[in-house]
């Protein structure tokens, strides 16, 4: 089953992902742990930074991608469903694809300011 991992020591990142479980997604959306990052085999360093996403194949996708790829896992049997999987199918499509990699950042970023953001929110300083 492909699964969303959010980061469950962020206020924000556990609120979104909370509204999005309520949506008819049909991905699980779940806590990032480091048992389940490694039997993924998501970059645990590169997850402290985005969001990764782990479609049924395997495959991994981070940050804006990943949030795309979780909202075209909506079951389009109903309205919400198919507006769901549309804004996915949007944001991964030019020119959406283009800008929402920078938006991810900015929001990854400042994600400690944000409403539901605590100090434990802020992502852990660049290596080098």
């Amino acid at each position: 089953m492909s699964a969303l991992l959010y980061d469950p020591d962020c206020g924000f990142c556990t609120r979104a992902a909370q509204v999005l479980a309520r949506w008819p997604v049909t991905c699980e959306v779940a806590p990032m742990t480091p048992d389940r990052l490694t039997a993924a085999g998501v970059d645990a360093q590169r997850a402290d930074r985005e969001i990764p996403f782990v479609d049924d194949a395997g495959q991994v996708s981070y940050g804006a991608a990943a949030i795309a790829a979780a909202l075209r896992t909506a079951d389009r049997s109903t309205s919400l469903g198919r507006l769901v999987w549309a804004a996915g199918a949007a944001l991964g499509a030019p020119p959406l694809a283009w800008v929402a990699p920078p938006v991810y950042r900015l929001v990854a970023e400042h994600r400690h300011e944000l409403p539901g953001g605590t100090p434990a929110c802020a992502l852990p300083p660049r290596a080098g």
